[in-house]
Order: structure tokens, then C-alpha cells, then sequence
């Protein structure tokens, strides 16, 4: 607690008593009170009235206001306070009650000043009213010149399980791509590490510490209260990092601090059964234990040798390097989902487009599909780049009639065991929680009618359900659902990769406006091509329709007079992605642009679930 000369001191640096003598500053000082409160307490509640004035000695705290009720609604960070700032001051003089909770964030020493000790202060309740309401003006000023919503300022606690093999290299890439991502300053924090480092600059924006945290319960605490409070003066971002015996005993003492948690899973460990929000977990691809992949439920690749590389001072794998930097995107709030929508052939122009974003150096950090969309999108999801994507459209150019089934009495033109047997020899036995980057698509369980999210399973059959049209192949059943194509009710899946917690949402409408096409006259395939722009009639309309709600990009690539089932043109229809992407890029990079300095117009995307209704 603060002696009487230095809580006199501390007084004086506040504007409120800036006006005061050395002698009154003393006597003020024996008029309030001291108290100190832990992480996650909340001084001031909103609805409740406030009967003092409260200081900001040590710490941090945090202003959040509930938006759209208790049921279904959020909170939104709207300050954020340290010291010497005070709170509570506009309750305190109006008598109505608080419009947000005071929320501590690190733990903080409060100095009180309650409303019965206001008239001890000699001749100085006006000057005190006054000082008050300047503060609360000023801070209006602020509010309307700046806004009032603030980013959330993340402290991270990254956990590594004794199994996880790469302690130093993924926080230094995860923190790096933070202070990249953010703009903003950023501090690794190595807890638990072998000698006391003190901070140096790696970059002007990424900082690194060590500390040789010693596990003594409240006293750890309480130094690493104190240390946060001197790290949250000169950097917005802090990442604290648990190393060894003591980093892990360190975590009891720290989660509390962490608006953030991150847990680094090695082969086997069990995941978390609830993350919540504001958690993630990533786990090595090799003995990996997550159900559903999503994009704050990810694997990483090649650790063990992105750590040997990152400790011999050489840059780690890309393909590791890709899930550290997605997991701060995660938090920063900047993750990017692509919806792959269907439309037979027309889904060759995905390539096209996955190729601008590519070189636009746009990331991808989850995907979905639906039909063709959702086979495109697995070969993205399972690791094929573009050039492959490209190689398989052409393989196929000239052999897409082997697939037709010339057993007329089955009723379905096209031979389900030929076209399993193509795609197992790209994917094998790979289930969905085995890809690179998180993948799901989408079909209808025409026994209940109803949208049906494939998240699971192998890719095989994930893309048998996906692109199950009626008369082409046989419903697929996964018990106790029957799924078919879900083309007509949901081609652009976007909804999904919401879902899967995508900040940026970018769509592909494959089905292009119907223009004046010629109907083929041959057996089978005007029978297809019929059967097909049945669908479009339905399936475009319906994408665009659902997709551009929640979208913040979406786009068509416009055909002209290919049709839906000319797989023979497939150089031309990727052509056709890539022009309509590159059209379309300056938009998409300035919407992400806006999303990323947290403009208002992608209110939306920063709500993702509310986005989704």
C-alpha cells in the first residue's frame, strides 16, 4: 500500500486536484481509501450507480458496455484505463446510474475517493465539481472526434503442453505477424526461461523478454501484475509465453491477466473440451486430436523442424510459418474465409482466382464449397497449390466421359464408383480434421430439407455428399441423413466460413448469368445440360441472393458461351477467375484494408455470428 507522501503525490497527478496546495494534497490524502483488485474483478457495473470517485494507481482496466441485451448480444470494449485515469466520475456527480462495466484486465491498486468524504475537503468542493466536469468533457470531445469503440488490447497466454515441440519458434511468429498485423507494438514475454533477458527490439514493432519466473503463488502474482502494468505503458500487444516447470506453474498466476489463450498441442495431447471464445488451440498434424478443423482450431506442420531451424537463427517452414500467422489473425481479428460456390465446369474459374489472392499476397485462412466449389476447395484445404490445381483441370480436360454411366436403368448418369476411385487417388483415406487449412462444405439432407454442414469424415465422402445432384449421382447416405447436392438451396456457402469464425468473407458465385447459350443435342450430355441449367435458374439467384448478405466481397466471373458442362474448356473458364478476380481486387484489398484499421463499414465482419443471422 502507498505510504502518505506518495499517495499525496499520486493525488497531485491527477487533473482533478492539479489546482491543490502540497498541505491540502496531505489532507486529501487521509480522506480516501486503498484497494487493490485482481484480474477479471468488476469495480462498476453498468445499470448500478456509482457513489465515489475511482483512480487508477497500478494496473489495467477495461471499459466494456453490453450491445443488444443480455440474451444474444455482446460486449464491446469501449476504453481501456491506466494510470493516473479515473472512472465513475459521471454517476458520482449525475446520480444515474453506470453505462458500462469497469472491468480489471491486470491486477490494479485503486485509490477511492467516496462520496461522503467530498464535503472534508476545505474550500474545495467546487474546485473539485469543476475539475470533474472538465474530465468528463474532455473525454466527450474524445469520444466524438475518435469513437468509442477501441480495439480490444490482447495480453496472450500461449500454454505449451510438455509434448508440444516448438516452445520458441511459434510464439516469435505468432508474436512478429501480431505486431505486423496490428501496426502496434508487441512484446514476447518467455516465462519460465533459463536466464533473465532484459527487453530488446527485434523489429520496431516486436520486442523480446525473458523472465525467470520463480513459483511462489501470490507473490509470482504479484510481480507479474506489477511487470504487465510497466509492459502495458510501452506496448499494446503483450504475449506471455510459458517455458518449462516454472513457465507452466506460471500459468495459475497468469490467466487471469490474458484476454487471450492459446494451447500448443503436441502428438496425442488431449484438446480442451470447450475453447470458448478468445481461446484457440493448435496441434502438431502428426498424433493430432481435434475433431473439427476451424480457424481458431488449427494443425501445424513441420514444427520440430521449425524449431531446429528457428534455434539455428534461420527462417521457419512456410507451411508452419502459415498456421502461426493465421492464429494472430485470429486474434487481431483480420482472418480470411473464400467461398467456393458450385457450378459443374464453372468451378475450374476457383483456380483462377485462388491464383490472384495468391499472388496478391491475400491469405486464406479458412474455406468452404459447395459442389465443384467444394472439390476445388479440398484441394486447397489438403495442400495442392496452384499449379497442381491447374495440372488436374487439364488431366481431366479430355477424360470427363469415362465418368458416364452406361447402365441407363440406374437412374443417375454418372458412375459413383469411377468417380470415388478418382478422388481417393488425390486424397486416400484423408479426413477433413487432416488438411492444411481448415475446409468444410455444405449439402442438403433431403429427409428433413434442411442444410446440411460437412465438417467431418473423409474427403471422399465429403465430396460424394457435396456434389450428389439428383440424376447425376444417388443421394449419399451418412446416417441418419440422406444428402444430396446443395446447389439449390445454398451454392455460396459463405454462411459456413462465418462459422468457422472468418472476420473477411469473400464469395465466388460460379453460376455466371445466364446468357444466350445453344442446348447440346447429343445423348447424354444434353440431358446434363438440361438437368444443369435447371439448377442454375434455381442455384443463382438463390447464391447471390444469400450470399451477398454476409459477404463483404462477392463476385461472378462472367463465362460467355461455355457451358456449365464443357470440362473441356477448363483452360478458358480459369482464365475467366483470374479476370474477374483481378477485376475485383481493389476492391477486395481496400475492404480488408478497412477491416484491418477498424472502420465502422465492417461492422459486420467484426461480428461474425451477428453477421451470420
Amino acid at each position: 500500500m502507498l505510504m502518505s507522501n506518495d499517495l499525496a503525490s499520486f493525488l497531485g497527478s491527477s487533473p482533478v486536484f492539479s489546482d491543490l496546495k502540497p498541505d491540502q494534497l496531505t489532507y486529501l490524502a487521509g480522506l480516501v481509501r486503498q484497494e487493490r483488485f485482481p484480474a477479471g474483478s468488476v469495480i462498476l457495473c453498468q445499470g448500478a450507480k456509482s457513489d465515489a470517485v475511482y483512480f487508477v494507481r497500478s494496473g489495467q482496466l477495461a471499459v466494456r458496455i453490453q450491445r443488444g441485451g443480455q440474451s444474444g448480444g455482446y460486449r464491446e470494449t469501449v476504453a481501456y484505463l491506466n494510470p493516473p485515469d479515473l472512472f465513475g466520475e459521471l454517476s458520482f456527480l449525475t446520480g444515474k446510474a453506470c453505462v458500462a462495466d469497469v472491468e480489471v484486465v491486470v491486477d490494479a491498486d485503486i485509490v477511492i475517493l467516496p462520496r461522503e468524504a467530498v464535503p472534508q475537503i476545505p474550500g474545495e468542493r467546487e474546485s473539485l465539481l469543476r475539475s470533474l466536469t472538465r474530465v468528463i468533457a474532455t473525454r466527450l470531445q474524445d469520444t466524438v472526434t475518435g469513437g468509442a469503440k477501441v480495439r480490444e488490447a490482447p495480453v496472450v497466454l500461449l500454454i505449451n503442453s510438455r509434448n508440444w515441440p516448438a516452445p520458441h519458434s511459434f510464439s516469435w511468429e505468432f508474436g512478429r505477424s501480431l505486431a505486423e498485423q496490428t501496426g502496434q507494438k508487441t512484446l514476447l514475454v518467455n516465462l519460465g526461461a533459463d536466464e533473465e533477458k532484459a527487453i530488446h527490439d527485434v523489429s520496431p514493432l516486436f520486442a523480446v523478454v525473458s523472465v525467470a519466473t520463480q513459483p511462489t503463488g501470490e507473490m509470482l502474482r504479484t510481480d507479474l501484475a506489477r511487470l504487465l502494468t510497466e509492459w502495458k505503458r510501452n506496448f499494446q500487444n503483450v504475449i506471455l509465453n510459458s517455458l518449462g516447470k516454472d513457465g507452466a506453474q506460471a500459468v495459475e498466476s497468469t490467466s487471469q491477466f490474458a484476454n487471450w489463450i492459446g494451447f500448443l498441442l503436441g502428438p496425442g495431447d488431449p484438446v480442451p473440451n470447450d475453447l470458448g471464445p478468445h481461446r484457440f488451440v493448435v496441434q502438431t498434424a502428426e498424433g493430432a486430436q481435434i475433431a473439427t478443423l476451424s480457424g481458431n482450431r488449427q494443425l501445424i506442420l513441420h514444427a520440430e523442424q521449425s524449431e531446429s531451424e528457428h534455434r539455428a537463427g534461420r527462417a521457419v517452414l512456410p507451411k508452419f510459418l502459415r498456421t502461426a500467422e493465421s492464429l494472430a489473425r485470429c486474434v487481431s481479428g483480420q482472418q480470411v474465409g473464400l467461398a467456393l460456390g458450385g457450378g459443374a465446369a464453372w468451378g475450374w474459374a476457383h483456380v483462377g482466382v485462388l491464383r490472384v489472392l495468391r499472388d496478391a499476397g491475400l491469405p486464406i485462412d479458412v474455406i468452404s464449397g459447395c459442389s465443384m466449389g467444394s472439390v476445388i476447395g479440398a484441394f486447397y484445404g489438403a495442400g495442392f497449390d496452384i499449379d497442381q490445381l491447374t495440372e488436374i483441370a487439364e488431366y481431366w480436360r479430355t477424360r470427363t466421359r469415362r465418368f458416364i454411366n452406361k447402365r441407363i436403368w440406374r437412374l443417375h448418369l454418372l458412375n459413383e464408383g469411377v468417380l470415388e476411385k478418382a478422388f481417393r487417388q488425390y486424397f486416400h483415406d484423408r479426413e477433413l480434421n487432416q488438411v492444411e487449412v481448415p475446409y468444410w462444405a455444405n449439402a442438403v439432407d433431403i429427409r428433413t430439407g434442411k442444410e446440411y454442414t460437412i465438417q467431418s469424415g473423409t474427403l471422399v465422402a465429403c465430396l460424394r455428399a457435396s456434389i450428389a445432384l439428383p440424376g447425376l449421382l444417388p443421394p449419399s447416405a451418412r446416417e441418419p441423413h440422406l444428402l444430396v447436392d446443395a446447389g439449390i438451396m445454398n451454392p455460396v456457402p459463405v454462411e459456413l466460413i462465418r462459422k468457422m469464425g472468418c472476420h473477411f468473407a469473400i464469395g465466388v458465385n460460379a453460376m455466371a448469368a445466364l446468357e444466350s447459350q445453344p442446348v447440346g443435342d447429343k445423348y447424354p450430355s444434353n440431358a446434363l445440360d438440361v438437368m444443369h441449367r435447371c439448377m442454375f435458374l434455381m442455384g443463382h439467384e438463390i447464391g447471390q441472393a444469400r450470399a451477398e448478405k454476409i459477404a463483404n466481397v462477392l463476385f461472378t466471373p462472367s463465362l460467355g458461351n461455355i457451358t456449365m458442362l464443357q470440362f473441356s474448356r477448363s483452360p478458358e473458364i480459369i482464365e475467366c477467375g483470374r479476370r474477374a478476380a483481378e477485376a475485383q481486387l481493389p476492391i477486395i484489398l481496400d475492404r480488408y484494408e478497412q477491416l484491418k484499421a477498424g472502420s465502422s463499414s465492417t461492422r459486420a465482419a467484426e461480428h461474425p455470428m451477428l453477421a451470420a443471422k
